[in-house]
């Protein structure tokens, strides 16, 4: 499968880390369930090959991103790319939904409901620039 290289801008980096490592956490699940039901007979290799090669690929993300220090290119899967900026745009999202339901009972300040926001624009134009096939570099 094409790799692809994405950069990640520096207030981006958290939170792409954190899709990273629950997709570890999700892929490693499957990966022991596959291997469990191919112990008792009922399944071939070939789903504990991809959960595996996801979790290489995944290990690598997760090792580039735990650098810090600014911007942050990402090589992987074009697949696996979508999946973890979609991920983290679900979250941030998810967020800004919680942050705004505070805001209006003036629990939080509205800046932090304008960064949270700025979080979800700029994850949703890093998604769209993967998928519209334009150089992510």
């Amino acid at each position: 499968m094409a790799r692809v290289s994405v950069e990640v801008p520096e207030e981006l980096v958290e939170a792409v880390r954190e899709t990273v490592l629950l997709l570890y956490q999700a892929t490693a699940e499957s990966l022991h369930q596959a291997l469990r039901t191919r112990a008792e007979g009922e399944a071939d290799t070939a789903e504990a090959h991809s959960h595996r090669a996801r979790i290489d690929e995944l290990d690598e993300l997760a090792r580039a991103l735990a650098a810090g220090g600014g911007a942050v290119t990402i090589t992987a899967s074009r697949d696996l790319l979508h999946d973890t900026l979609y991920g983290a745009l679900i979250d941030a999202g998810e967020r800004l939904a919680a942050l705004s339901g505070r805001g209006w009972r003036a629990e939080v300040p509205a800046e932090r409901i304008q960064e949270a926001a700025g979080e979800v624009l700029s994850l949703h134009a890093l998604l769209g620039r993967l998928e519209s096939d334009s150089p992510c570099r």
